[in-house]
C-alpha cells in the first residue's frame, strides 16, 4: 500500500496497481485489489495477459469496459475474443428477424440457456444453429487454448471452459445477476415456489422415476419430512444420480419435464434445484433457512448433486420467498483477481472464493482516499445536506429546492444529478429537473429506466453500468439507496449468519444491525453513495483541467470519506430577511456606526419590503437577532439607542448571491441563508 505522500500522485497509484496485478498470479490465495478510480485497472489487466504464462479471462459489467479492453488488446497484439450473449448477438433475442423475441426471452427467464433454446425451440429461432451467437460460441470453444484474452460479462464466469486453467480477472462487484428471487415480480413467468415445485413433483410422480413421491408430495412435506431418515436419503440420492445433479441445467436433461409457452405453464428450470434445497435446509435464525447449512454437514451431498460451494438457497418462512444464489465455481481457475474501488470482503468471499477467501490488498489507505480524489482526480466534494435522506418512496426533503437554488447560485451553472428513482420522479413533477438540471445534448430515445430522457439525471441502479457522467464537471448526489432490512438479512443469511436487528423506531433511518449486518448495510447504502460521487469528472479532459465539483445532499457517506467543505442551507425566511436588511444597510452606510439599527427599525424595514411577505412580527425579529448574535453574524450594542434601545448591525462578513431573476441568497461562512426564492 502506498504511503500518504504518494496517495495523491496518479502516476504512483497506476504503477502500484500494475505491480499488484502482475504479482497476483503468483499468490497462494485469490487476490482482491482495492483500487481507486482511474488507477489503470483495465490497462494493467491487459498487460498481464501479455506477460503471464497462463491466458486471461477478463470479466466486467459494462460494454464500454469490453471495448476499452479490446482496444488495448489490439495495441499489444494479443489474440482476444469477446464472449457472446444472446441478448446482444442473437437476431431473435434482439427482435431483428421473424422469430418470436418475446417467447425466447420468456424461456430464458424460466432458466433455460440461450444454446438450449436454439437447439430445442427451432420454430421460435429462425436464426438456428447458424446464429451469430451460436457461431461465436463455437469459435471460442474450438480455439480457447489459443486465445490470450477472453473478454466478457460477470455471468460468463459460470461456464467452466472460460475459467479452467486461466487467470480470471473480475472487474467490480456485481452480485445481482447471480441472485434469483422466487417469485420475481419482474420475470413475466410463473415462478412462485408454491406453484413450480409442486409442478415438478407432479412430473416426478407421472414419470414414476424412483423418487419417494408418496412422502414428498408437496412443499409442506419437503419442509416437515426432512428428518434425514431413509426416505430423505432416497430423495437425496435421486438428485445425486442425475446426469447434472440438482443444478438448473439438470432440468434440461429431464425428458418428463419440458417447458411450454402457454400462459399458465409452470414448468421452471429452477424447480429441481429449489426442491433439493428444501430437503437440505436448516434454520439459521428467526424465519430464515439456508441450504446447505453453514456447519458443513451436507457439503458432501451438495457437491455430489453437482452444486458448487458458492451456490446456496435461502428461504424466508415468513414470506414464503426463496432465493437462489448461483455463484460461479472458480476452483478450476489458475488464479482469481478481483478489482474494486470500495469492496466488501464478506460479499466477495461469498461469491467468488467461499473456501479460501481473498487476500485483500489496497493501493492506498481509505484514509487517503479523499486526498487521492482531491490531488489526483481534481475532484472537490461539498456536503450541502444534513440527515440520511433515504428518499426510497420519493419523500424528498422540503429543502431540496433551496439547496438546488444555492448550488446554481454558487456555481452559476446547471448540474447533472444522481438520486433514487422515486426522488427523480418527484423532482420532475415539481419542475426541479427543468429548473436546475443540465439538459442532454441530444434528447435520448425512450428508455424505461430513465425518469427523463431530456436531462442529465440518473438513479442509483443505473450508475452501476454507466460512464455517462465522466465528462460532467458539476454534479449533485441527493438521498441514498435504501435496500431495507430484508436485503441486509438476505445477504447476511447467505454468509451463514442471521443478523440481529434492533428496531429503533420507524423515524430512525439508521437501523442498528450486528457487525456483519453493518458491513452489508454499508455496502448497499454508503458505498453506493461513494460510487455515485465517483461517476463525475472521470474523463482526463476534466481532471487534467479544472476538475469536477460534486455536491452531496445526504450524510450517508461512510466515515472514512471526507468532504472538502460543508454548507448548511437555512430556509428560515424571517432569519434570511433580517440578515438581508442588516447586510443592505451595512453596505449603503459610509460609517459602520450608522448601520446600527433598533429592533423596531429592522422590523419596519422588513415590513415595507414586499419581497418578504407578511409572515413576521417584532417578537420574531427579536428572537432571530438573539440567535444570529450567538452565531456572531451580527454586532449587538445594548442600551445604545434612543430610550436605551438595543442596537444591532451586520458584522461585516458575507456575500449576496443572485440566482436568476427572482432568487436571492446570502452566504456567510458555511451557511447559506435563503432570502428570496421563486414560488413553485
Amino acid at each position: 500500500m502506498l504511503d500518504s505522500a504518494s496517495a495523491g500522485d496518479i502516476s504512483a497509484v497506476r504503477e502500484h496497481t500494475q505491480e499488484l496485478i502482475e504479482q497476483a498470479p503468483n499468490a497462494d490465495e485469490p487476490v482482491l485489489i482495492e483500487a481507486p478510480p482511474n488507477a489503470g485497472k483495465t490497462t494493467s489487466a491487459i498487460k498481464l495477459a501479455q506477460k503471464a504464462e497462463k491466458p486471461v479471462t477478463y470479466l466486467a459489467r459494462r460494454i464500454d469496459l469490453y471495448e476499452q479492453a479490446e482496444k488495448k488488446a489490439e495495441k499489444h497484439d494479443l489474440r482476444f475474443e469477446r464472449i457472446p450473449a444472446p441478448q446482444r448477438d442473437c437476431e431473435t433475442f434482439t427482435g431483428q428477424n421473424s422469430g418470436d423475441s418475446g417467447a425466447v426471452k420468456q424461456l430464458y427467464n424460466k432458466g433455460y440457456s440461450g444454446f438450449k433454446i436454439h437447439l430445442d425451440f427451432r420454430d421460435l429461432t429462425p436464426c438456428g444453429m447458424d446464429c451469430d451467437y451460436i457461431q461465436k460460441l463455437g469459435t471460442i470453444d474450438k480455439e480457447i487454448d489459443d486465445i490470450d484474452l477472453l473478454i466478457g460479462h460477470h455471468s460468463h464466469s459460470k461456464r467452466q471452459q472460460y475459467i479452467k486453467d486461466r487467470i480470471v480477472i473480475i472487474d467490480e462487484f456485481n452480485p445481482d445477476l447471480f441472485l434469483h428471487t422466487f417469485p420475481d415480480d419482474s420475470s413475466g413467468v410463473i415462478d412462485e415456489p408454491g406453484k413450480i415445485i409442486p409442478r415438478f413433483l407432479k412430473a416426478l410422480e407421472t414419470a414414476n422415476d424412483g423418487f419417494p413421491i408418496e412422502v414428498y408430495g408437496d412443499v409442506t412435506d419437503l419442509v416437515q419430512q426432512r428428518d434425514r431418515g431413509e426416505d430423505w436419503q432416497e430423495a437425496i440420492d435421486w438428485f445425486r444420480d442425475q446426469e447434472r445433479g440438482a443444478s438448473r441445467y439438470a432440468a434440461g436433461s429431464l425428458d418428463f419435464f419440458d417447458p411450454t409457452l402457454k400462459e399458465y405453464d409452470d414448468v421452471n428450470a429452477y424447480a429441481p434445484f429449489l426442491t433439493f434445497s428444501l430437503l437440505c435446509m436448516e434454520r439459521i435464525g428467526p424465519g430464515i433457512e439456508l441450504a446447505p447449512p453453514p456447519d458443513g454437514t451436507l457439503d458432501g451431498i451438495w457437491k455430489d448433486a453437482n452444486l458448487g460451494p458458492a451456490t446456496k438457497c435461502l428461504r424466508n418462512r415468513n414470506t414464503g420467498k426463496m432465493y437462489a444464489l448461483q455463484s460461479p465455481d472458480l476452483s478450476a481457475a489458475e488464479q482469481i483477481i478481483g478489482l474494486d474501488g470500495t469492496p466488501t470482503i464478506d460479499l466477495w468471499n461469498l461469491l467468488y472464493a467461499p473456501k479460501e477467501g481473498f487476500d485483500h490488498q489496497q493501493i492506498i489507505s481509505r484514509n487517503d482516499f479523499s486526498k487521492y480524489l482531491s490531488s489526483a482526480m481534481n475532484l472537490s466534494v461539498i456536503q450541502i445536506g444534513n440527515g440520511m435522506h433515504p428518499y426510497a418512496a420519493g419523500n424528498i426533503s422540503d429543502l431540496d429546492s433551496d439547496r438546488f437554488t444555492a448550488i446554481r447560485a454558487l456555481e452559476e451553472d446547471r448540474f447533472a444529478l444522481i438520486s433514487t428513482k422515486q426522488a427523480l420522479k418527484r423532482y420532475q413533477s415539481k419542475g426541479l429537473l427543468k429548473d436546475f438540471v443540465k439538459k442532454v445534448k441530444t434528447e435520448l430515445d425512450n428508455d424505461e429506466n430513465r425518469v427523463s430522457t431530456a436531462h442529465q439525471a440518473l438513479h442509483y441502479a443505473m450508475i452501476k453500468s454507466s460512464n455517462e457522467f465522466e465528462e460532467e464537471s458539476l454534479g449533485v448526489v441527493t438521498g441514498m439507496p435504501h435496500p431495507g432490512y430484508d436485503v441486509v438479512q438476505l445477504w447476511a443469511g447467505f454468509c451463514g449468519e442471521a443478523v440481529e436487528f434492533d428496531d429503533v423506531g420507524e423515524e430512525d433511518v439508521e437501523e442498528s444491525f450486528n457487525e456483519l449486518g453493518e458491513r452489508i448495510q454499508e455496502h448497499f447504502v454508503h458505498n453506493q453513495v461513494v460510487q455515485a460521487v465517483l461517476r463525475y469528472g472521470r474523463a482526463e479532459s476534466v481532471y487534467e483541467n479544472e476538475g469536477a465539483t460534486v455536491y452531496v445532499s445526504t450524510h450517508a457517506l461512510p466515515d472514512w470519506f471526507n468532504t472538502d467543505t460543508e454548507y448548511t442551507v437555512q430556509s428560515i425566511r424571517l432569519e434570511g430577511a433580517v440578515l438581508a436588511k442588516l447586510f443592505e444597510i451595512y453596505q449603503t452606510e459610509d460609517k459602520h456606526s450608522l448601520a446600527l439599527q433598533t429592533v423596531d427599525q429592522i422590523y419596519n424595514a422588513i415590513d415595507s419590503d414586499n419581497r418578504f411577505g407578511d409572515d413576521h412580527s417584532k417578537r420574531g425579529v427579536r428572537l432571530v437577532l438573539k440567535r444570529l448574535e450567538s452565531k456572531q453574524y451580527v454586532r449587538h450594542e445594548p442600551d445604545r439607542g434612543k430610550h436605551s434601545a438595543d442596537l444591532y448591525s451586520w458584522n461585516g462578513d458575507g456575500e449576496i448571491l443572485q440566482t436568476g431573476e427572482d432568487g436571492l441568497l446570502l452566504c456567510i461562512q458555511d451557511e447559506i441563508h435563503i432570502i428570496q426564492i421563486r414560488s413553485n
